[in-house]
């Protein structure tokens, strides 16, 4: 007769045998509570009538708020927007997929092509610039260029002679803008 040891034995010699392992184990662990799982807890918003109560907590207000289900879902679906919204979303990741595959891959191979090994790093060094710049830098530097009254692209028309645009106000350039920026910072 073979006496088996019970669980909590083989945990505890287990936990002395594998200390290091389980207090490593407690950051990622701790990460994926904080930045993970409690914001999961936003979602109830989707399916509630949110309302504001004065000097209350977030909390409060979400716990307190009507449930209605899908009631959010179909107001936004039979929405005027909808329609231009959803087509936006789709032919924008559309474009973002397949610029993001061949801008990076066509730049990748011409850096590859270069004999220099000094200027094969610096110009891979100048690509990933973009893609640690945060999103308010990037912001910036497209004010500076788009600015009506003195910004760099105005100061090119207006030095070749043609009238200075307000690229701020004009829907019509912002989809290129959005994508050029996007494919830039991403690349």
């Amino acid at each position: 007769f073979i006496e088996r040891e019970s669980f909590g034995k083989r945990l505890a010699r287990n936990y002395k045998e594998h200390k290091v392992y389980y207090w490593l184990a407690v950051p990622i662990i701790a990460y994926y509570i904080i930045f993970h799982y409690l914001p999961m807890f936003g979602i109830m918003i989707a399916f509630k009538q949110y309302k504001v109560f004065p000097r209350q907590s977030f909390l409060y207000n979400l716990l307190h708020s009507e449930f209605v289900g899908f009631k959010n879902f179909k107001f936004f679906i039979n929405n005027n927007s909808f329609s231009v919204l959803l087509r936006n979303t789709l032919c924008y990741n559309i474009v973002f997929i397949i610029l993001g595959i061949v801008i990076p891959v066509t730049l990748a191979l011409m850096i590859n092509e270069l004999y220099s090994k000094r200027k094969s790093k610096v110009y891979q060094t100048m690509m990933f610039f973009p893609h640690f710049l945060s999103w308010v830098v990037v912001s910036y530097f497209v004010f500076a260029f788009l600015n009506s009254d003195y910004g760099l692209l105005n100061k090119l028309v207006k030095a070749f002679g043609g009238q200075p645009h307000r690229w701020y106000s004009e829907v019509r350039y912002w989809p290129f803008f959005f994508v050029i920026l996007k494919v830039w910072k991403g690349t």
